[in-house]
């Protein structure tokens, strides 16, 4: 089973117990966002024969991007990479970022038959 993990390293503010890469400097979103649809460019070929049964933003917190961001990062790897048509798709969240507004992209992510998941923190 392949499992495609994106690490969205932002947080509103650090935590104590967290060892995970993060940054609260929340203005470089755009070009992480960037670098990521670079990195998934550079190794769709590596990836070719690859069918992802599973999708994972996870962080850091994810759910810190904006609706744009958001979709346009997931659109792009559904553009550049092969992905089961039961994939499991899992976005982290904190509590206050969850609205049917901004879970809308993940929501709709062009697979209706998407298992979504959202795990709350």
């Amino acid at each position: 089973m392949a499992g495609f993990y994106l690490h969205i390293p932002f947080c509103r503010k650090a935590c104590h117990y967290c060892d995970f890469h993060f940054s609260t400097q929340l203005s470089k979103i755009d070009e992480m966002v960037a670098a990521m649809k670079q990195e998934i460019d550079s190794r769709a070929s590596d990836w070719s024969d690859t069918v992802f049964e599973t999708i994972y933003l996870g962080g850091g917190t994810p759910s810190l991007l904006g609706i744009d961001q958001l979709k346009d990062l997931i659109d792009h790897a559904y553009d550049k990479l092969a992905f089961s048509a039961d994939l499991e798709f899992t976005l982290e969240c904190n509590p206050e970022d969850i609205t049917a507004e901004r879970l809308s992209p993940v929501e709709g992510a062009r697979r209706e038959q998407t298992q979504h998941r959202h795990s709350v923190f």
